[in-house]
């Protein structure tokens, strides 16, 4: 009779065993004892730059194990920092060992280099242009994240732009100003178009706008925190028509 036993931990085996010719029979017994193996898992890791160090531990909580990492550290965690491949081999007291291998992904917050405005175009667009190792999307304001760093039909004015990791790692926002001239005014006082200004003007000192008529004649000469032009002439009402102007921006 064969017998094969199945032990999670320890157990007492008494075996029987009989000469199939004689049918005469001895007993024997023992102890089995199963050690486990440790238990080591590590998935995937993501190393974010901008937030070191960063650790992976192999630590079992047993007393006694030890450890041995590819990088041959022997301490039950380590710091990485480094894209690549790594294991780690767990052994116990009574010499049951088991190892795991992992990846470490390394990525970071983008860095905004530079913001690309084409001023004065129609329409108004921005290119970002970033640093970095990470994954990145891009959002502006509060418009959905987009793959691409071009945003065509910017309005006027401020805009915040946000850079997004997708690996997790924290994100980057900024500021951004679209510089154009308003493309037509209402000056009737009642709030809403009642002057004419480069938007964004102000954020350059120095800056000089000069506003003539159609025969080349100077109406007005702003300054870049003037507060623009209210379509008069020397107290006078100018007549409803198209007019140009001369910016020097600094």
């Amino acid at each position: 009779l064969e017998l094969t036993p199945i032990v999670i931990y320890t157990k007492f085996i008494v075996a029987k065993i009989v000469n199939n010719t004689t049918q005469c029979a001895n007993y024997t017994s023992f102890n089995l004892i199963v050690n486990p193996l440790p238990i080591v898992d590590i998935p995937k890791q993501l190393v974010c730059l901008d937030n070191l160090p960063h650790y992976v531990s192999a630590d079992t909580f047993n007393n006694g194990d030890t450890y041995l990492w590819s990088t041959g550290q022997t301490t039950n965690k380590i710091s990485i920092d480094t894209t690549g491949s790594y294991s780690v081999t767990v052994t116990t007291p009574k010499g049951c060992l088991n190892s795991t291998y992992f990846e470490i992904i390394v990525s970071e917050a983008a860095s905004i280099e530079f913001t690309e405005v084409l001023n004065f175009s129609n329409p108004n667009s921005i290119t970002v242009m970033v640093k970095g190792v990470g994954n990145y999307q891009y959002k502006l304001d509060d418009n959905p994240l987009q793959t691409s760093n071009f945003f065509n039909y910017v309005t006027m004015g401020y805009h915040t732009i946000t850079v997004l990791d997708l690996n997790g790692c924290s994100e980057t926002t900024k500021e951004v100003l679209v510089i154009n001239a308003q493309k037509f005014f209402t000056p009737n006082n009642d709030t809403y178009f009642d002057t004419w200004n480069i938007i964004g003007i102000e954020t350059l000192p120095g800056a000089v706008i000069y506003v003539f008529d159609r025969y080349g004649k100077l109406l007005v000469k702003l300054n870049h925190n003037s507060g623009g032009w209210n379509g008069s002439y020397r107290g006078y009402e100018m007549p409803a028509d198209d007019y140009w102007f001369l910016a020097k921006i600094k």
